[in-house]
């Protein structure tokens, strides 16, 4: 028996270091939703700022992955996909303020932007199953600006405003923090809370006011705070 004993004691740390090792996930795959906040320039609705992007609070969704390279760096991947809703209603307000009594209307469409991120994350564990990650990613997008038009139809006044809806490429990055609780061998919740950005220019917009038209180039700046929550699937 103490022979026994003796041969666990010296076994049992192998087979311990083992156990972890079959438990260490080779990646994770996983899926979030949540809300982005439009800020800065991004969110200005006024016509005397050439960068003003009428964006509300939009919503995003997130397909991502990640590849632990060792107990604290991951290499992150996601491609995300977000929509802002556009204020219009700001617009339509000025033109009633400077044509009292006069019916303005106003149309418009959504921001629309896709983005393929690859990064880093530092794991900073606070318990066995909770950990905090420090991220960021960087990578190509593609953008839809939304269409903006803003008249009087019946014809009693000229003002008016109209941007065409066009697209782009551009540089996307990502900066912020994510939080893992694993519960079971498999699954975790991996919030997120991130500023997110864009470089981007979109060719050959055309913007009219009063009837004076403009074609140029649109370098919007597409900034964002984004919130979310994830469920993740770890694959062994």
């Amino acid at each position: 028996m103490k022979r026994f004993i003796l041969l666990y004691l010296l076994l049992s740390p192998g087979i311990l270091f083992a156990q972890e090792e079959t438990y260490k996930s080779k990646f994770y795959l996983g899926l979030s939703y949540g809300t982005s906040f439009s800020v800065g320039d991004f969110k200005d609705t006024d016509l005397e700022n050439p960068d003003a992007g009428f964006a509300k609070n939009g919503q995003k969704f997130d397909l991502f992955m990640g590849f632990p390279i060792d107990d604290k760096i991951t290499i992150t991947e996601v491609f995300r996909y977000q929509s802002f809703n556009t204020e219009v209603e700001d617009l339509i307000n000025d033109y009633k303020a400077d044509n009292p009594g006069v019916q303005i209307t106003g149309r418009t469409e959504d921001w629309q932007a896709f983005y393929l991120l690859v990064g880093l994350a530092y794991q900073i564990n606070i318990t066995k199953k909770l950990s905090f990650s420090p991220r960021f990613g960087l990578g190509p997008l593609f953008v839809k600006n939304p269409g903006i038009t803003v008249s009087n139809p019946d014809g009693v006044i000229s003002q008016s405003f109209n941007r065409s809806s066009e697209s782009g490429f551009g540089l996307g990055y990502e900066i912020g923090f994510g939080v893992s609780n694993n519960f079971g061998k498999h699954f975790s919740l991996m919030p997120t809370f991130t500023f997110s950005g864009a470089y981007v220019q979109i060719k050959d917009v055309i913007t009219s006011i009063d009837n004076v038209q403009l074609v140029s180039d649109y370098t919007p700046k597409i900034l964002s705070f984004n919130i979310g929550i994830a469920l993740a699937y770890r694959f062994y």
